[in-house]
Order: C-alpha cells, then sequence, then structure tokens
C-alpha cells in the first residue's frame, strides 16, 4: 500500500502551511476582502455591488507526464481549466487568464502547443487570455522541461456570492463526472501506474465546468447553496466550504477504471477517495430545482446525478457504500 505522503505530497503540512501564509500576508486593508465559498478565490469589492474575484494555480507533475509523451495541448487546458473551475465555486464569472511559462530552453513547437492549448481552455471558460509571461531559466529547468501557472480574474455582483455559509443539513449534493484524474494526485498516480497507456490516460484535460454552471446560477438565482471543486485532497474539498456541516454520499459517481486501476495496484480506498476525484469533478450543494439543476447539466454534455444530501454531523463525510468515514483533521 502506498499513500499519497509517501509519494512525497503531505496535504496537512501543506494546509497548516496556508493558514501561517494567511497570518502572516494579513494587513491593512485585509478586512475589505469577502468570504467567498472554500477559499477558491480572493473576492474583492470594487463598487458598492460589484466585485472581483481571483484565484491562481498551477498543473503540478503533470507537466512531466506531458514532457514524456510530448503533449502539451491538454496541460494548457488543464491550466485554465484550475483556475476557472474555482472562479465559479464563489459565484463568479471568469473573465481574463494570464499564464507564466517557465523553461530551460524554449522550444518554440512545444511553447506553441501549450499557449494554443490556454486558448483552448480560454474558449472553453469563455475567457481572454490578456496576457503572460515566458521565462528561460536553464539553471533552474533541464532542458526544455518546464512549469506553468495560471492567474484568473472573474467579476460578479456582491449579492451573487456564494460563501457557503448558507448550506444547510438536508440540501441535496448533485455530482458532475470528471474526465479522468485532471490535475492533482499526479505524484502518487505516477508512482503506482506503470503501463504506458495508463500513464498516457492521465494526461486526458480536465472538464471545464464554467458555462453550465453559469446558466444554472442564471436561471435559478440562489438555488446553488456551495460548490467544491474536487482537486489536491479529494472529497475532503467539501469541507472547505462549510465548518458546521458534514455530507453523506449514498450514490457516489461511478469510478473510473482509472482510478480501479490505482486501487489494485495497493492505494487504499480512504486514501484514494482523501486525495483524487474518484469520478466526481464538481460537488454542487442545492436547496431547490435539483432536478433541473441535474437536466441542464446532463444537456449541457456533462454527466451529474444526485450523490447524497448534506448532514449535521459536523467535518463528517461518509460513504456507507464503501464503509468509509472521512474526518477533516
Amino acid at each position: 500500500m502506498i499513500s499519497y505522503e509517501q509519494a512525497g505530497v503531505d496535504v496537512a503540512k501543506g494546509d497548516r502551511f496556508v493558514e501561517r501564509l494567511k497570518t502572516l500576508a494579513k494587513r491593512a486593508g485585509h478586512e475589505k476582502l469577502l468570504r467567498g465559498a472554500g477559499g477558491y478565490a480572493a473576492v474583492y469589492p470594487v463598487t458598492a455591488d460589484r466585485c472581483i474575484a481571483l484565484t491562481t494555480d498551477g498543473v503540478g507533475t503533470k507537466v512531466l507526464l506531458a514532457h514524456q509523451f510530448g503533449e502539451h495541448h491538454g496541460v494548457g487546458i488543464d491550466l485554465v481549466a484550475m483556475c476557472a473551475n474555482d472562479l465559479i465555486c464563489v459565484g463568479a464569472k471568469p473573465t481574463l487568464f494570464l499564464d507564466y511559462y517557465a523553461t530551460g530552453k524554449l522550444n518554440i513547437e512545444m511553447g506553441l502547443a501549450l499557449i494554443e492549448g490556454i486558448v483552448d481552455g480560454c474558449d472553453q471558460a469563455g475567457m481572454i487570455l490578456a496576457g503572460g509571461e515566458t521565462a528561460e531559466m536553464p539553471d533552474v529547468y533541464e532542458g526544455s522541461h518546464y512549469d506553468l501557472a495560471g492567474f484568473a480574474i472573474g467579476e460578479l455582483a456582491r449579492q451573487e456570492l456564494i460563501t457557503g455559509e448558507a448550506i444547510q443539513p438536508g440540501q441535496k449534493l448533485i455530482g458532475v463526472a470528471s474526465s479522468g484524474i485532471h490535475s492533482n494526485g499526479l505524484s502518487l498516480a505516477r508512482k503506482i501506474l506503470t503501463d504506458t497507456a495508463d500513464l498516457q490516460e492521465l494526461l486526458t484535460p480536465t472538464r471545464i465546468y464554467v458555462k453550465p454552471v453559469l446558466e444554472i446560477l442564471k436561471q435559478f438565482p440562489g438555488s446553488i447553496t456551495g460548490m467544491a471543486h474536487i482537486t489536491g485532497g479529494g472529497l475532503r474539498n467539501l469541507f472547505r466550504l462549510n465548518p458546521n456541516v458534514g455530507y453523506e454520499i449514498t450514490d457516489a459517481m461511478p469510478i473510473l477504471p482509472i482510478f480501479k486501476k490505482m486501487l489494485s495496484a495497493g492505494v487504499p480506498i480512504e486514501e484514494a477517495y482523501k486525495t483524487f476525484n474518484m469520478g466526481m469533478g464538481l460537488c454542487l450543494m442545492v436547496q431547490s430545482h435539483g432536478t433541473e439543476v441535474i437536466s441542464h447539466l446532463n444537456h449541457a454534455g456533462f454527466s451529474a446525478k444526485l450523490v447524497g444530501e448534506v448532514t449535521d454531523q459536523s467535518a463528517n463525510l461518509t460513504l456507507p457504500a464503501h464503509c468509509i468515514t472521512i474526518k477533516n483533521a
């Protein structure tokens, strides 16, 4: 058996680091920031009723697989997806994107494939690629190896802000299928999967959920009380939204074959749900219009269904079918 920590990634330590960063960075003016659900984006009021939301992310060690297989378009999509999907979790409409591309030695064809992927992702998310930065750093990266960072801005009306405070026991959980591993957990996945086809499958780009979710927010205002983009930390992302509630998943999204292979290779099922999305890339908490929300997502080409409900068991997530209880610790 192997865990994410044994693969070199200590999620708990990362969480403690972030908490210390919040204290270190706090300065006069921070009180103007508005609370957005799960900390998926920073939200700043620019007028009495309009706000901007800002977020940043990368694609992790997926860049190593991109280099190994010479497939770079997909990680460009991933870079946008990781940011754009976070923005919608606070109710923001993604608008602008910037990228940072650092490499040991610029390979023009590789770089163009990457930027084409970023443009593709921006088109899927309805964003403008407003600019970026390319840096050659031969003493930091070997050859044409590279790393990426993305920065995104969204906009919203103050009354549209999703804070997670409205999440209450009894509300329904709607799961939306992922396209695969997305862009987290790769350090563990790369250590346990050895088949070339399996490793190449890990490069499947992250789904971008922006357009149908924005349509739902417009058509059924107030129906969604929270959203969790399932990234690093797996289903523990649900705990980010409201500390006063818990969750019960009674009919989980189907476990995708790539995750079943990792389970067969020795990853304990609880560890898998604490690390990977396991087939659910986005989870919505809804207080009304659940049937219509599911229908809209499915009609838009996504696979969505009712997966469970919010409970009063704070900081607890249960998956009865798999006899798993995950605590927010």
